[in-house]
């Protein structure tokens, strides 16, 4: 709690330097969790850091600090991916023949095409709650919203999930 104090009273370039360095594996997953490319997460961690020191005078709360730079990767993360989402690329697969026999399996749908399709609030409240595990508090906090609205979006959102990968397995038909 002194490096916070200490960061608060003076902006100590080198204290920020310290509680980013204690953060820092945990900001890379949940921007790695988002991007799912190496670079693009190490981009966005360096994109959100320099935001956080730019607004550090906005922190009202230093004990704060851990839940306020982790939303600032969060969005950063998700504002990346949307602009990304306005650029459409064509990936044809060569190896892939034109048409498709109507009996042939044209789609294995598994976990991770599932959490593909998922907007990117829903997909952080996912890997927030299972793969990071915060609690619903944590979440809330974090998220800038009332605890009753994170459990309510979480369980529309696991109930999607199920949804989708009930109709999953192999999956025939045209395309």
């Amino acid at each position: 709690m002194k490096k916070l104090s200490d960061l608060f009273k003076r902006s100590d370039r080198t204290a920020f330097e310290e509680l980013i360095k204690k953060e820092q594996e945990k900001l890379y997953r949940i921007a790695y969790s988002y991007m799912r490319n190496e670079q693009d997460a190490l981009d966005v961690v360096q994109d959100a850091i320099v935001n956080g020191y730019k607004s550090l005078h906005k922190l009202d709360h230093p004990q704060y600090f851990t839940t306020w730079i982790t939303r600032i990767v969060i969005n950063t993360a998700i504002n990346e991916l949307r602009k990304r989402k306005k650029v459409t690329f064509l990936e044809l697969d060569k190896n892939e023949p034109a048409t498709k026999d109507r009996y042939h399996s044209i789609h294995k749908l598994d976990l991770g095409e599932v959490l593909e399709r998922l907007k990117p609030d829903q997909r952080c409240l996912l890997i927030m709650r299972f793969y990071h595990g915060y609690s619903m508090k944590e979440m809330a906090e974090i998220l800038g919203k009332p605890e009753g609205t994170v459990k309510s979006q979480l369980h529309r959102t696991l109930a999607q999930v199920k949804m989708s990968l009930n109709e999953g397995g192999e999956m025939y038909g045209e395309a």
